[in-house]
């Protein structure tokens, strides 16, 4: 019988034991984490600014000063002290925002989801609170790294990749706004569509179509299979999201479902999931991986969670989110930043570096704006 839910239930720090008795409290604890963490490795740090790390040119575009850089198990010839900084380290693979997710995922499991015996049959009702769940958490992220950002400006422009702002009077949006048409679009069509997903998840592993029933007795080989489908999650999620973008982009799918989403030049955390339902069905089908290989119901709903909380920070339009007077705490992709600048470049991301092995990888130099429009030229002339 499967497990209902994990064991993280008590936390110990020094002499001192830490109870969780309330979904919130992992929350509260994994973000007090987070923020101490953060605030000792960059104690004595430099003020953060625009300067600190990056440069604004005239047009009022931010980039960083350094090129973007693979992740260090892309580098050949390998450096085993690099990658286990990058495995272990602060900030890295696990830490902080996939063991936020995971967290999360956990406490979602335990405490804000049916029994499974339940979800064996289809019901309005559990449904119904999975989907106010899900509401509830995309507006907390989504609304609250807006709130931040944009409305409240609790960094003003530092670190933002463009000066500009949102559009606030344009055709390209319903309403003719585009925060309002985001989140219309994210909150109508997107949480209904990874609910779904994940609805259709419980209700497999509830009827014994999913998972493998036959490895629970073996505790050893399940929960080292479980942990294994839970480290790879990301990485089926960028390997995923690089192929079903790709697949946007071609010339049909652009225009008829791609294009939408391709409206938010600028962008802001509501971007993120703001989507032609096709794509939100795209995007979030990668679950399906981990129809194929996992044991828990963790498994997948932690790699559905990776897919609907990423695009927040993704698309904040901020490289950084700023913390006392440190660097900060990693914040927006500059490297899908790029993306959605020039349409025709960085469709994945830089864990697995498949834009690199496919020849549309963009740095962020001038080097490599001159190689894409030299690789766009010939393309214009090879279908001509």
């Amino acid at each position: 019988m499967l497990l209902r839910s994990l064991p993280w239930t008590r936390l110990a720090k020094a002499d001192r034991e830490l109870t969780i008795k309330h979904p919130i409290d992992i929350l509260l604890f994994a973000g007090h984490a987070w923020v101490y963490i953060y605030s000792r490795k960059l104690k004595g740090s430099n003020v953060m600014s625009d300067a600190t790390l990056g440069e604004r040119n005239a047009r009022g575009e931010w980039r960083p000063e350094a090129p973007i850089a693979l992740a260090p198990i892309n580098h050949w010839p390998p450096h085993p002290s690099a990658i286990l900084r990058w495995c272990f380290g602060n900030p890295g693979y696990i830490w902080p925002y996939n063991a936020l997710w995971l967290a999360i995922a956990v406490a979602t499991w335990a405490w804000l989801t049916p029994e499974l015996a339940i979800m064996k049959t289809l019901e309005l009702w559990w449904m119904g609170l999975i989907l106010a769940r899900n509401i509830a958490f995309i507006v907390l992220l989504f609304g609250g790294l807006h709130l931040y950002f944009y409305v409240l400006r609790g960094q003003g422009d530092a670190h933002r990749f463009n000066t500009e702002p949102l559009a606030t009077n344009s055709r390209r949006f319903l309403f003719r706004n585009q925060v309002r048409d985001n989140m219309a679009r994210t909150l109508v069509f997107g949480v209904p569509v990874f609910t779904s997903f994940e609805i259709a998840t419980y209700w497999g592993f509830a009827n014994g179509y999913l998972g493998f029933p036959g490895l629970v007795s073996d505790p050893v080989l399940f929960w080292g299979w479980f942990v294994v489908a839970l480290l790879f999650a990301p990485v089926i999620h960028a390997v995923h999201f690089y192929l079903g973008h790709r697949l946007l982009h071609v010339r049909f799918l652009y225009k008829t479902v791609h294009a939408l989403h391709h409206r938010n030049v600028e962008i802001g955390p509501w971007s993120g999931l703001a989507m032609h339902p096709v794509e939100h069905v795209i995007y979030f089908s990668t679950v399906c991986v981990q129809w194929l290989i996992a044991l828990h119901p963790v498994n997948a709903l932690f790699q559905i969670q990776i897919a609907a909380f990423y695009p927040a920070l993704g698309h904040s339009g901020f490289e950084r989110l700023k913390i006392g007077d440190g660097q900060g705490l990693e914040g927006g992709s500059y490297f899908h930043y790029l993306h959605h600048k020039h349409f025709e470049c960085n469709y994945g991301g830089s864990l697995v570096p498949l834009d690199k092995w496919f020849g549309t990888f963009h740095d962020g130099t001038p080097e490599a704006h001159a190689l894409m429009r030299e690789r766009l030229r010939e393309r214009r002339v090879a279908n001509a």
